[in-house]
């Protein structure tokens, strides 16, 4: 085995997916002006965007306060031209569906999010673990909870558009 897959299945990994999709569920449940429960489909979004370096500088550049559009908006700047990393997330959503649904399963039988009837889902924690974690990763966490602050606001109609998916 390559040093290359071994680096690949350290980083796309569902125990670090089920930390993000907790972190995302928490960023989005504590920021929607209601308190509700984040919508399943959603959490296809957090891999594909977290665990791609450079679709993740985006996320980790634009300040928390801005929003989904602003970040999107990014993408397409003169200064980036990186349309392409935005049209190809959905790309990267089905390519990286299996390891989201390993992930939510980690998740789930970890206690970290609870799956309601309806399809959506709830955080049972909201502590951040604060010690023994690298740098890399409390980043990427940051992250994966900044995308879901910024889902928050927004109906899943309006997600789809502007990161250009589909659920």
């Amino acid at each position: 085995m390559g040093i290359l897959s071994a680096e690949v299945r350290n980083i796309q990994n569902p125990a670090l997916g089920a930390g993000l999709i907790w972190r995302f569920v928490c960023g989005y449940v504590y920021a929607h002006p209601t308190r509700n429960p984040i919508p399943l489909p959603l959490v296809f979004l957090v891999l594909p965007t977290i665990l791609h370096r450079r679709t993740a500088e985006f996320v980790e550049r634009t300040n928390k306060s801005s929003g989904l559009r602003v970040c999107a908006a990014k993408f397409g700047a003169a200064k980036h031209c990186k349309q392409d990393l935005l049209l190809s997330i959905n790309h990267r959503m089905l390519v990286l569906k299996e390891l989201s649904i390993e992930s939510l399963r980690m998740a789930l039988a970890t206690r970290l999010v609870h799956l309601e009837t309806d399809a959506t889902l709830i955080p049972l924690s909201n502590t951040k673990a604060s010690s023994g974690i690298p740098e890399e990763i409390k980043t990427m966490m940051n992250s994966a909870e900044k995308l879901g602050v910024w889902c928050a606001p927004l109906t899943m109609h309006e997600i789809a558009i502007t990161l250009k998916v589909r659920f």
